[in-house]
């Protein structure tokens, strides 16, 4: 099992870090030996529940992963993709983070459990279909529902650049559809 050192300030420390950091109730902590004021860090050795040796944390460096340029397929204009994180044996749920130069955009799309974007650069547009665009900057986040149609990418002059999370259904996690045509990229419907 792996083991976990942490160090807190009191016992409201030390059962709020067991509580939000291992999924444990105060009743499963350990160690908890703070002064009376409950200034005084207290130092526990506890096993993460349900974490097999040396899988518990899992830390993908920068320099491992390699952006790559958007599939023409999927996008129309100049893109780079990263993989953040693809589903596991305990999770569905996959995470790129998607850099759209001005004009960018992916082409319309569906996914069978939904869609997060979290806006971390420049200002974008989002569209669901037959609905208005939607101008999204850094800070934003976005929901897509489940089968929604839609897209998202930078506007005509700035760059953007978000994080997208989705989970796997049946082993998809997107249906691609056509590409967004200028003259529907170009709308000046938005709200």
């Amino acid at each position: 099992m792996a083991r976990l050192t942490r160090i807190t300030g009191g016992t409201a420390g030390a059962v709020l870090s067991a509580t939000l950091i291992m999924g444990c109730s105060s009743t499963e902590t350990e160690g908890q030996n703070a002064t009376q004021d409950g200034t005084t860090a207290a130092m526990s050795e506890e096993t993460a529940p349900g974490a097999a040796e040396g899988e518990g944390i899992t830390v993908t460096s920068a320099d491992e992963r390699e952006p790559a340029p958007g599939d023409d397929e999927y996008f129309t204009g100049d893109t780079t993709v990263d993989e953040l994180f693809g589903e596991n044996d305990s999770s569905r749920a996959s995470a790129g983070s998607v850099s759209f130069e001005p004009g960018a955009r992916t082409a319309w799309h569906t996914h069978p459990a939904g869609q997060q974007l979290i806006i971390t650069e420049g200002t974008g547009w989002v569209q669901e279909e037959g609905q208005e665009r939607i101008t999204v900057s850094e800070g934003d986040v976005v929901w897509f529902a489940p089968g929604v149609r839609h897209w998202h990418g930078a506007t005509a002059t700035d760059p953007m650049t978000h994080i997208a999370i989705q989970d796997t259904v049946d082993g998809a996690s997107v249906e691609w559809l056509e590409h967004v045509e200028d003259d529907d990229y170009d709308s000046d419907r938005e709200s």
